[in-house]
C-alpha cells in the first residue's frame, strides 16, 4: 500500500496493487526506454521502447547549457517557463482550439516558438531545460499510452532513475496519459523507481542459490513445536528462498534532493511472509491493514505525531525514574538518549513532509519507532517490565480460573471476555496508563471497573451467543501485551476454548515491540500454564510467530509457518488497540472473528 501511488498537481495518492493487475505495462525510463508487457509474476516480454529517455534530456541540455549534473538540470526546470520556448497553441490560434479540445496553454511544438521572430519570445537555460524535459516526458507518456492501447493493456507503471522521485517529470508523465486515455486512465509511480532492475537482478541470484545453513537473525524458528521441549531449539536450520524484505527507515535517504519521498534500508526477514488464509482481499472487498489514512488529515497526522513525541520524551522519565530496569546501566541510558534523538528527528521530518516514507499511518508510525530502537541497539526495553508482572500475573492465574470455575455456566464467557479487554489495558504504550503501571495500582479488578462499554462497538452479546451453541473446530489468536494481558485476560479465554475441543493457535511477535509478549517469551509462558492447569496440557495447543515486530499487524505478511498452521481456522480472535483497532477493524475474514480492545483515546 506504500509503493504505488499517482502524482498529479502536487498531489501523491497512494493507491493498493489491483487485485486484477495482470496484465500491467511496465515503462522503464533509463537512458532509454524499455516497455515490458508482464502478464504473470514469472512472464513478461518485451514489447516496444524508443530511443527517447533520458539520455537524450542529458545530452541535449548539456549541449545546449553546458551543464552536466543530471540533478542540477532537473533543478532547472524548477523555475523554467517552457511557454517561453515551446510554441503553444495560443500562439497559432490565440486562444483555445475548442472544437479539437486543445488549450491555449498546450504545447503546439516543443521549442517550436525559438525560430518564430514574430512571437518575440525571450528565454533562459532554465526555459530551455523545463521545455525539453516536458519534450521528453510528454512523448513517452503518449508512446506508452500507445503501446497500452495496442495490447489491450490498463496499468501502466513508471520506473527506472529517470524519474527519481522529481515532482514536475511525474507530473508530466500523468498529464501525457490522463489527456491521451481521456482521463480514463492513470500514470503509477513506484517508489523504489531507480532500483527495480537491481532488485530483480538480486531476486534471480538468489532463486539458482542451493539451499544452506543460515541464522534467523534472533527470531524463533518454528516454536509450535517447543511447548513440549525443555528448551528452545538452535535458530540455527537449512533453507534456501524462504524470506521475505522489510524496508527499515531508521536511516533513510532520498534518490535525489528534491525527492519526494526517501528511501529506507532493505531488512531480511528470516520468514516467508504471506496472507493469512482466512484474510479476505478481493476486487470487490480489498484489505487494508490500517483503520485511518493520516496520509491527507493533516488534524489526524498533528494528533498522531504529537502523541508519539509525547511518549517518547516520557521514556527517558520512566528510564531516569528506574521503572526500565534495562535502561538503567549508562551505556543504555545512553542508547535512549540516541534513540529519542533519532525517532524525533523523523517525527519532525513527516510534520513538514508527511509523505517522505510512504503512506501515513498510525501502524508506520509505531513501526518506525520499533526500527529506531533497534537501530540504536535498544532490542528490548521492556524485557524486564515484561519477565515481572509475566511472573506477577501468573502468581494470580490460579486464584482467576477457581474464580471461572465457580461461576456459572451462562455467565462465563462474557466474563472472559471483559477480562481479556480489561488485560488489555496493561499497556505501556499507553502514555495515560503509564504513572499507574510503573506504580503497580492497576490490577485485573480495577481495570474491569473501568471499562466504559460503547454499545455501538460491543457485540459480545452475539458472540456468547455463538459459542454457547457452537464449537469452532480451530482458533487462531493474535495475541498482544505481556504480563497480565496475556496471561489473565488471554490464557483463560483460550482454557476455554480448549476445554471446547477447539485447537487454539496462539500467534505472537517475533520480535519485541513495547511490551508486547513475544513468541518465544510465550511459549515460556504456556509451559508454566502447564504445571498450574491441566487443561493447557494439550497437544491442541500451539505457539507461533506472527513474523512482525511492532504493535500493529499487517495480515497479508504473516510468517508462513503460522499461516500454514492455521490454515483451518474457523475463528479469527485479534487482541490489541494495535492489531484490533489502529490496523484491522475493518479487516473481513471468511470465517467468524473477534475483536477485543481497550480503547484509550479517540480523535
Amino acid at each position: 500500500a506504500d509503493e504505488v501511488f499517482t502524482y498529479s498537481e502536487d498531489t501523491m495518492q497512494f493507491v493498493d496493487a489491483a487485485a486484477d493487475m495482470f496484465p500491467y505495462m511496465l515503462v522503464n525510463i533509463g537512458s532509454g526506454v524499455s516497455i515490458l508487457k508482464v502478464t504473470g509474476d514469472d512472464e513478461f516480454e518485451r514489447i516496444s521502447g524508443t530511443s527517447l529517455g533520458g539520455g537524450t534530456l542529458w545530452g541535449l541540455l548539456n549541449l545546449l547549457t553546458g551543464v552536466r549534473s543530471f540533478d542540477a538540470m532537473l533543478e532547472m526546470t524548477k523555475t523554467g517557463d517552457n511557454a517561453k520556448v515551446d510554441m503553444m497553441v495560443g500562439d497559432i490560434y490565440g486562444t483555445n482550439y475548442g472544437r479539437i479540445g486543445l488549450k491555449a496553454s498546450n504545447i503546439a511544438s516543443s521549442m517550436g516558438g525559438v525560430y518564430r521572430k514574430t512571437l518575440d519570445k525571450h528565454f533562459d537555460d532554465s526555459d530551455v531545460a523545463r521545455s525539453i524535459l516536458y519534450m521528453v516526458s510528454n512523448n513517452i507518456g503518449q508512446i506508452a499510452y500507445l503501446n497500452a492501447q495496442l495490447h489491450g493493456i490498463r496499468h501502466i507503471y513508471f520506473g527506472g532513475y529517470f524519474i527519481r522521485g522529481h515532482p514536475l517529470t511525474m507530473h508530466t508523465l500523468s498529464y501525457a496519459i490522463n489527456f491521451w486515455s481521456k482521463g480514463e486512465m492513470r500514470a503509477l509511480f513506484l517508489r523504489h523507481e531507480g532500483f527495480l532492475g537491481a532488485t530483480g537482478a538480486f531476486f534471480i541470484g538468489e532463486r539458482a542459490k542451493p539451499a544452506t545453513p543460515d541464522v534467523a537473525l534472533g527470531v524463533a524458528p518454528d516454536v509450535s513445536q517447543t511447548l513440549n521441549e525443555d528448551k528452545a531449539p538452535d535458530v540455527r536450520r537449512t533453507r534456501g528462498r524462504t524470506y521475505s524484505f522489510t524496508e527499515n527507515f531508521s536511516i533513510a535517504g532520498a534518490i535525489a534532493d528534491d525527492a519526494i519521498g526517501s528511501l529506507g534500508m532493505l531488512d531480511r526477514e528470516p520468514s516467508k511472509l504471506e496472507p493469512l488464509a482466512q484474510l479476505v482481499n478481493t476486487a470487490k472487498c480489498p484489505y487494508t491493514p490500517d483503520t485511518v489514512d493520516l496520509t491527507h488529515e493533516p488534524r489526524q497526522q498533528e494528533y498522531w505525531i504529537s502523541a508519539m513525541q509525547r511518549n517518547t520524551n516520557g521514556l527517558l522519565d520512566l528510564a531516569d525514574s528506574g521503572a526500565l530496569p534495562g535502561c538503567s546501566d549508562p551505556e543504555s541510558r545512553h542508547r535512549l538518549s540516541r534513540f529519542v534523538s533519532l525517532y524525533l528527528t523523523h517525527l519532525h521530518k513527516l510534520q513538514h513532509r508527511p509523505l517522505s516514507y510512504g503512506a501515513m499511518s498510525v501502524r508506520a508510525l509505531l513501526g518506525l519507532r520499533e526500527q529506531c530502537l533497534h537501530e540504536v541497539g535498544l532490542e528490548d526495553i521492556f524485557a524486564g517490565v515484561k519477565k515481572h508482572e509475566t511472573d506477577e500475573a501468573l502468581n494470580a492465574l490460579p486464584a482467576l480460573l477457581h474464580e471461572i470455575d465457580a461461576m456459572n455456566e451462562c455467565d462465563r464467557p462474557r466474563v472472559l471476555l471483559q477480562n481479556v479487554l480489561a488485560g488489555n489495558m496493561f499497556d505501556w504504550g499507553a502514555t495515560q496508563l503509564r504513572g499507574a503501571l510503573a506504580e503497580g495500582s492497576l490490577d485485573l479488578d480495577k481495570a474491569r471497573d473501568q471499562i466504559t462499554w460503547r454499545p455501538e462497538f460491543d457485540n459480545g452479546a452475539d458472540f456468547v451467543a455463538r459459542i454457547q451453541q457452537h464449537t469452532y473446530s480451530q482458533a487462531v489468536v493474535f495475541v498482544d501485551n505481556s504480563g497480565a494481558d496475556v496471561c489473565l485476560g488471554v490464557l483463560p479465554f483460550v482454557r476455554f476454548l480448549l476445554q471446547q475441543n477447539t485447537r487454539v493457535v496462539l500467534a505472537a511477535n517475533s520480535r519485541p515491540a513495547l511490551n508486547d509478549v513475544t513468541d518465544r517469551e510465550l511459549v515460556d509462558i504456556v509451559r508454566r500454564a502447564r504445571v498450574i492447569d491441566p487443561a493447557f496440557r494439550t497437544d491442541m495447543l500451539s505457539v507461533c510467530g506472527t513474523g512482525s515486530s511492532g504493535p500493529c499487524l499487517d495480515l497479508r505478511k504473516l510468517d508462513a509457518r503460522l499461516v500454514q498452521t492455521s490454515q483451518n481456522a474457523d475463528l479469527v480472535v485479534i487482541v490489541g488497540m494495535g492489531r484490533a483497532i489502529h490496523s484491522n477493524y475493518y479487516a473481513r475474514f471468511s470465517c467468524d472473528s473477534l475483536k477485543l480492545a481497550y480503547e484509550r483515546a479517540v480523535v
